[in-house]
C-alpha cells in the first residue's frame, strides 16, 4: 500500500512539473498582446515611405499630412475636423493617427486607431465606416482612378486596434500592421 501511495506521489509529482514547464515555455498571452501603437504606426509609416521612395519622393511630409487624434487642445486643430468628419467619439480612444494626402487629387487616407476598451471596437469601426461613405461620395464623381482606390479600401480589426486604408497598395499597408502583432 505504501508503494502504491508513493507512486501515486511520485506520479502527480512528475505530472505538476510537467505541466509548471510547459507553461512557463508558452509565452504568457497578456505578453503577446503587448503590441504598441507607435510601433504599428512606425510599421505602416515605414511602407509608405518605401512605397514613396520608389516613386522618387524623400520624405513622407511632401506628398502626406499626419494627424494625432488626440491633439484636441486647438479650437480648429486637424484633429478636430478629422473627429468631426468621422463622426468620431475621442473618449474611446486611446490613440489615434491619420495619415492622408495633402493634395485633393489623392485619396489616400490610412487611419489607426487604438480603442481604450476592446468593447468600444464596434464604434469605432462605425466611424471609420462613415469615413469609408464620406470618401465615396467625394471621389465616385471626381476622379475615377482615386475612386478605384477608395472602393478597394480595407478596414480591418485586431484586438483594440483598427485600420482603415485607401491607399494604392492596401494590402502591403494590411501587411506592415497584421506583422506588428
Amino acid at each position: 500500500m505504501k508503494k502504491l501511495a508513493g507512486i501515486a506521489v511520485l506520479f502527480m509529482a512528475v505530472m505538476m512539473a510537467a505541466c509548471g514547464t510547459q507553461s512557463s515555455d508558452e509565452p504568457n498571452k497578456n505578453q503577446a498582446q503587448e503590441v504598441k501603437f507607435t510601433d504599428i504606426l512606425s510599421n505602416i509609416k515605414d511602407e509608405i515611405s518605401a512605397d514613396l521612395k520608389d516613386e522618387g519622393v524623400e520624405d513622407m511630409s511632401q506628398t502626406h499630412q499626419e494627424a494625432d487624434l488626440k491633439d484636441t487642445d486647438a479650437e480648429n486643430s486637424v484633429a478636430n475636423i478629422w473627429i468631426e468628419k468621422m463622426k468620431l467619439n475621442p473618449e474611446i480612444v486611446a490613440n489615434g493617427t491619420v495619415i492622408a494626402a495633402l493634395m485633393n487629387v489623392n485619396a489616400d487616407e490610412i487611419i489607426l486607431l487604438e480603442a481604450k476598451d476592446e468593447e468600444q471596437v464596434p464604434e469605432l469601426k462605425k466611424s471609420l465606416e462613415n469615413e469609408l461613405a464620406s470618401q465615396v461620395q467625394t471621389w465616385e464623381r471626381y476622379l475615377p482612378d482615386q475612386y478605384e482606390k477608395v472602393k478597394n479600401n480595407k478596414i480591418v480589426t485586431k484586438g483594440k486596434f483598427l485600420l482603415y486604408v485607401t491607399y494604392t497598395d492596401p494590402e502591403a499597408i494590411e501587411k506592415a500592421f497584421n506583422e506588428s502583432f
